[in-house]
């Protein structure tokens, strides 16, 4: 019988799997041996750009090597995620992003240049969040129902957007008060606020880590958050329920990705990684504090998650009405 063993295909198919086990658990522990660059497709100081860069630090305080973020902003976060899918999937190069790369771009832009599951391998998921709707600071409205009215008298108005989750939020509310408005795309949130503190557009959707600094800093004037419940750091900014919008709900996350073929080895142990950075009680501090909670989730948990939420905006888009564009 062990001679039919070693004669058959099966033994060799065993010697097979062994070696690549082996050969996996010798990446996983030499794994890093040079700086990792972390693409990230927004500007410096929102919420994506916060937790990227406290992440990257406590990284190289586990790996002893370097993480570098890397913005590029532009195209909805398009730009950073297709060179994270053309780039060496070695482990190198990473893209840190908000949902939207992962659940919706591709649901709602024909010339998105990538495929979430097909090109990318979502490593692991970090925060989640809210969004904020904001007006000028100056802005005599001092609810949604008020900013509601006032557009309505004006016969429409603009909001800007700076990405995908922006756009939808300001969408779904546009069709839950029926206004009018029209979108003004912009490449960065602070290009968008510029011209919100300008008065070229009437209101935008930010990321509620921005908002609240913003607010606090007297630059916006943030009127309600798209979750269901208002935030430990900025409890006095209602929900979109309590603003007279009662089915009115959105969040956010920050998802890891690599380049699709990534080896198993490299992603289990980024994933593992991210869980203890999570777990460190000085970031889920500094989570807190940026609007957002701590969301970790291990790795055989990660793609139906993923799955979940991109039929989630898949109904969202068919239900919304929203416009492809």
């Amino acid at each position: 019988m062990y001679r039919h063993f070693l004669a058959s295909g099966l033994f060799a198919s065993c010697l097979t799997v062994a070696a690549t086990i082996g050969a996996q658990a010798q990446v996983a522990q030499t794994y890093p041996t040079q700086t990792v660059r972390i693409m990230l497709g927004y500007g410096a100081g929102g919420g994506a750009d916060i937790t990227a860069r406290l992440f990257a630090a406590k990284m190289e305080t586990l790996t002893l090597q370097s993480f570098i973020v890397v913005n590029k902003p532009g195209a909805n976060g398009n730009i950073a995620a297709n060179e994270v899918v053309k780039a060496q999937a070695d482990g190198y190069t990473l893209l840190w992003s908000p949902s939207s790369a992962f659940s919706s771009n591709h649901l709602l832009y024909k010339n998105t240049p990538y495929d979430p599951k097909r090109d990318l391998t979502l490593v692991s998921v970090f925060t989640r969040y809210g969004f904020v709707l904001v007006v000028n600071k100056d802005n005599p409205a001092k609810s949604i129902g008020e900013l509601t009215a006032q557009l309505k008298a004006k016969g429409g108005g603009m909001y800007g957007s700076s990405a995908t989750s922006f756009m939808a939020c300001a969408e779904l509310y546009k069709l839950s008060a029926g206004l009018n408005t029209q979108q003004v795309n912009y490449k960065t949130t602070g290009d968008a606020v510029r011209d919100l503190a300008g008065q070229q557009v009437d209101y935008t959707f930010v990321d509620a880590a921005f908002a609240v600094a913003q607010s606090q800093a007297g630059r916006v004037k943030s009127l309600a958050v798209t979750l269901k419940d208002r935030m430990t750091n900025g409890p006095d900014i209602p929900t979109m329920a309590e603003a007279g919008l009662p089915d009115y709900e959105m969040s956010g996350w920050i998802g890891l990705a690599a380049p699709k073929l990534t080896p198993t080895a490299i992603v289990s142990q980024l994933n593992r990684w991210a869980g203890q950075v999570i777990a460190m009680p000085e970031v889920s501090k500094v989570i807190l504090e940026s609007s957002s909670e701590p969301f970790y989730l291990p790795l055989d948990q990660v793609e139906p998650f993923q799955d979940q939420q991109i039929e989630k905006w898949r109904k969202l888009i068919k239900d919304g009405k929203l416009e492809v564009q």
